[in-house]
């Protein structure tokens, strides 16, 4: 990690989470951005912390992402926390073998594969974008009223953050990556603000389930074939390319209009393999 990436956030907001019956501990930044601690959910899915952490320290994406924060434990005691932000955990979840986790635990584990983001999504969503009123009976007008206020709320957040940049002349590399993760967290809240505008423009549960089996399929041909690093599950290589191509960051979330690019994108690779 660079000295920037070994900084130490002091979370805004604090939360615990449950799932399932579990407790996930999460803290939200000045800046809207969710992590959770990884060994928490190491231990809710049995596996092993120091391993994982081994893991992700060679994975050049999610090595970057690793970040320390302040969170307060049940018993009050403040603690720095290794974390990772909410976007990277499915991820992370679809890159541990299943033969890592005992075998009453593999359902836990693909759980939380499956809904883990959404849940923690949901807890914070609210904390992140202004509460906008039912997407049933928006005007057009209504709707682009709403859009100019989260515009807004954003702008205000950026200007928030450009002031803790102020002076910092011979550092440009780091505001440069600065902006970079600015702008997509902005693409992701104003893209979960037009779902929630229009609920109906994301696909159909029946058609999420025929794009996860078509994952899965390509997931095992490509570990079959040997086509995935030492250290990547065919799963996380799918995933990972489907979500920086759609711009998603859940497959559920993919528009209804590019379900049918993304289903003849995901034949074609597995024809190619």
């Amino acid at each position: 990690m660079s000295d920037d990436e070994q900084r130490v956030i002091s979370p805004r907001v604090e939360k615990v989470v449950d799932f399932y019956g579990d407790n996930i501990p999460a803290a939200q930044d000045e800046a809207g951005k969710v992590f959770v601690p990884l060994r928490q959910l190491c231990d809710n899915i049995g596996v092993d912390f120091s391993g994982q952490r081994q893991r992700i320290g060679r994975d050049p994406v999610l090595s970057t992402k690793l970040q320390q924060v302040e969170m307060h434990a049940g018993d009050g005691r403040l603690l720095v926390l290794m974390c990772l932000p909410i976007e990277m955990i499915p991820g992370w979840l679809f890159g541990i073998a299943s033969s890592r986790t005992k075998p009453e635990l593999q359902e836990k584990l693909n759980r939380y594969r499956a809904d883990c983001y959404d849940v923690l999504w949901n807890a914070f969503k609210d904390d992140i974008l202004p509460a906008l009123p039912p997407a049933t009976g928006l005007t057009s007008a209504q709707q682009t009223l709403e859009m100019i206020r989260v515009m807004e709320h954003l702008a205000e957040q950026q200007v928030m953050m450009e002031a803790r940049f102020a002076g910092v002349e011979g550092r440009q590399g780091t505001l440069e990556n600065f902006m970079r993760g600015f702008i997509q967290d902005t693409r992701g809240r104003l893209s979960a603000l037009e779902l929630r505008l229009d609920p109906t423009a994301v696909i159909t549960e029946e058609q999420a389930a025929a794009l996860a089996i078509a994952v899965k399929t390509l997931a095992y041909e490509l570990e079959e074939r040997g086509k995935v690093g030492t250290y990547q599950s065919g799963y996380a290589r799918v995933y990972s390319e489907l979500y920086r191509r759609y711009e998603v960051k859940t497959y559920k979330n993919l528009r209804r209009e590019r379900y049918d690019a993304a289903m003849a994108w995901l034949r074609e690779w597995y024809d190619e393999v």
